[in-house]
C-alpha cells in the first residue's frame, strides 16, 4: 500500500511538472499565432477598459491568445489594474509573457505635434482636429466646454493663451489633453516673463503684455527686430499715439480676403488701431516666448515707424518724413 501511495505521490509530482512546463513554455517561449503576414498590430486600450475587454480585443486582432492563462498571468503579475490608456504595438514572435510585459511597461505608441507661433487659436484647434493620431473630441464641445476641459475661467477668450511649442503625446488622446497642456503652458509663460518685465512699462496688466506679444509676433518673423518692433508699439503707447498695425485691423475684418484696402484701415472696429488709441481688446494670435519676452524688454530707442524691407526685417524710423522717404524705397524695391 505504501509502495502505491509513493507511486502516486511520484505520479502526482510528475503531472505537476509536466504541466508547470507546459504552462511555463507556454507563457514564456510559445509565439502566440499572429494575422498572416502581420509583423506589427496596434491595440488600442480606453479608458476603463477591463483586461477582459483588452484580451476580447487583442483576439478581435487575430491573434490566437487564450484568455484562461492570459487573465491568470495577468492578476498573478499584478498589473491588470495598471494598464495605461493609449496604442500598443505587439510584435510577431512575442510570448504571452511579453505581450503582458509590453502592456503592463506603460510604453505607449506616441507621437509629436507642433504649435506654430503667430496662428490663431481656432487654426491650432483645426491642426489638432485634424492630426490622426489624435481623439479629437474638441469637434462636438462648444467654447465654455473646453474652456471647462482644460481649465481656463468661464468666459475666457482663448485668443493668445496658447503656447506655440512642440507636444509628444500618447498616440490616440484626446486633443483637448494637448491644448490643456498648451494653455498651462502658456500661462506659465506669461507668469514668469511678467514678473521679470522691464521697470517703466506703460504695460498695467499681464493681459496687456499677451496682446502687445501676439502684435510683435504678427509683426516680424526676424529674431533681430523683435525688441525693435517692441519699441515702437511701446514709445507709441507712451505718446498716446495709434499703434496703426495691419495684422490687428485684419483680425477684426469678418472673412478677410488677403488684401488690405484703404476702406479696411477707415472702418471702424475695436481691433482698428488706425482708428483707436492703444491695444486692440484682446490678442490676435498665439505669441511665442521670444515674442511674450521682447514685449517685456523693448530696445531702449526712439523709433516710431516702421515699415517691411524684405526677408523678414524691417526699417526703423523716428520721424514720419524718415519714414515716408523709407516706404516710397522699399515699395520702389518691391516693384523692381
Amino acid at each position: 500500500m505504501f509502495k502505491l501511495l509513493k507511486v502516486f505521490l511520484a505520479l502526482v509530482v510528475a503531472g505537476i511538472v509536466l504541466v508547470g512546463g507546459v504552462l511555463w513554455w507556454y507563457i514564456n517561449d510559445y509565439a502566440l499565432p499572429f494575422p498572416k503576414e502581420e509583423k506589427i498590430v496596434v491595440l488600442n486600450v480606453n479608458s476603463g477598459d477591463t483586461i477582459r475587454k483588452i484580451i476580447s480585443n487583442i483576439q478581435a486582432l487575430g491573434i490566437d491568445i487564450n484568455p484562461t492563462f492570459a487573465v491568470a498571468l495577468f492578476r498573478v503579475m499584478n498589473v491588470d489594474r495598471n494598464i495605461h490608456t493609449g496604442r500598443y504595438e505587439l510584435k510577431q514572435g512575442w510570448s504571452l509573457r511579453q505581450l503582458v510585459d509590453c502592456l503592463s511597461s506603460g510604453q505607449v505608441m506616441t507621437s509629436k505635434i507642433t504649435l506654430v507661433e503667430g496662428m490663431t487659436t481656432g487654426q491650432l484647434i483645426q491642426v489638432l482636429q485634424n492630426t490622426s493620431d489624435l481623439n479629437s473630441v474638441s469637434k462636438t464641445l462648444s467654447s465654455d466646454e473646453i474652456n471647462a476641459v482644460i481649465g481656463a475661467p468661464e468666459g475666457t477668450y482663448l485668443e493668445g493663451w496658447i503656447a506655440p511649442d512642440t507636444y509628444t503625446f500618447s498616440v490616440g488622446i484626446k486633443d483637448t489633453e494637448i491644448l490643456k497642456q498648451a494653455y498651462t503652458q502658456q500661462k506659465k509663460r506669461l507668469e514668469t516673463v511678467w514678473n521679470n518685465r522691464d521697470s517703466g512699462l506703460t504695460l498695467k496688466t499681464p493681459y496687456e503684455l499677451l496682446i502687445l506679444a501676439s502684435l510683435i509676433e504678427k509683426e516680424t518673423g526676424s529674431e533681430q527686430d523683435r525688441k525693435l518692433v517692441s519699441s515702437v508699439f511701446h514709445n507709441r503707447l507712451a505718446r498716446g499715439m495709434l499703434l496703426q498695425t495691419d495684422p490687428s485691423v485684419i483680425y477684426g475684418i469678418k472673412d478677410f480676403k488677403g488684401v488690405i484696402l484703404r476702406s479696411h484701415l477707415k472702418k471702424d472696429t475695436p481691433y482698428n488701431t488706425y482708428t483707436r488709441v492703444g491695444l486692440p481688446p484682446t490678442p490676435i494670435a498665439n505669441p511665442s516666448l521670444k515674442s511674450l519676452e521682447a514685449a517685456a524688454h523693448p530696445d531702449e530707442t526712439d523709433y516710431l515707424y516702421f515699415v517691411a524691407k524684405g526677408q523678414g526685417q524691417s526699417h526703423f524710423s523716428k520721424s514720419l518724413r524718415e519714414h515716408n522717404v523709407a516706404v516710397q524705397k522699399y515699395l520702389r524695391n518691391r516693384g523692381k
